[in-house]
């Protein structure tokens, strides 16, 4: 299998995931979000720019709604997710 190969496979989850339903921080080494319901984050850590602008409008993140990149700690505000293992 090649590199683009294994790359393709951990984003589809194949290391696992965790489900994150409350509003405490969760950490870890992940590779994408994907909102199982409405929900709004409180906290994003990774290598986003402007996350905190991201934050303060209160974006709603509909069900289905993907995030790719890495993850290191989220916080919801509202809603339910899966966090996708590296």
């Amino acid at each position: 299998m090649g590199l683009s190969a294994v790359n393709i496979s951990n984003s589809m989850g194949s290391n696992g995931c965790v489900y994150v339903n409350g509003t405490s921080a969760t950490t870890g080494s992940f590779s994408a979000i994907q909102f199982t319901e409405t929900s709004v984050l409180g906290a994003i850590t990774g290598p986003m720019t402007n996350s905190a602008d991201l934050i303060a409008d209160g974006t709603q993140f509909p069900q289905g709604q993907c995030i790719y990149m890495p993850i290191s700690s989220l916080t919801l505000v509202s809603g339910a997710c899966l966090l996708y293992n590296k």
